[in-house]
């Protein structure tokens, strides 16, 4: 990354990265040292994952971004599950469609926030993700069930914890 110059697209140029990488169609040009390839449903923790990827060194309110694969919780069935490390990444809200220039009528996307959940009590609520997926009726050729997630640090908490210490000194 460049001095001065910070990533943080929109959810319509995270759209066009996932279809990008899904279909093998470059819509946006982008460096893809800003979009690594991690399993996210893996065994290290969102903590680790963030000190892993440099997150340690970024601004507040800056986020780290990744292409992962969702993995089944059964061979056949639909279920995914996202499990990772010894918690799990907990559904907020059933995905909001965001719709493309090409189609008004279907979303091209869903775009779904999770909150991680379990593990270490003092890291719940500490961490968000939003999970970008394609929608399989448009795109049919997501056979290997990637999506696009972005890692956000939640540090409400500490900022306000840090408020009321001065506050009282």
């Amino acid at each position: 990354m460049f001095v001065g110059f910070g990533f943080g697209p929109s959810d319509r140029s995270l759209m066009c990265y996932l279809f990008s990488k899904v279909t093998s169609k470059s819509m946006l040009h982008f460096d893809q040292d800003q979009i690594k390839d991690f399993d996210l449903y893996g065994e290290k923790e969102p903590w680790e994952i963030w000190d892993l990827y440099g997150g340690c060194n970024r601004q507040s309110g800056e986020d780290l971004y990744f292409f992962t694969k969702l993995k089944k919780k059964s061979q056949n069935g639909s279920r995914i599950n996202r499990s990772v490390g010894m918690g799990t990444w907990m559904g907020e809200d059933s995905g909001k469609p965001i719709y493309s220039q090409l189609s008004a009528i279907q979303p091209l996307v869903f775009k779904k926030r999770l909150r991680y959940e379990g593990g270490v009590p003092h890291q719940v609520g500490q961490w968000i993700m939003h999970e970008y997926s394609l929608n399989t009726v448009l795109v049919p050729g997501n056979d290997q069930g990637y999506v696009l997630c972005r890692l956000r640090k939640n540090d409400r908490d500490e900022k306000k914890a840090e408020k009321r210490r001065k506050l009282i000194t």
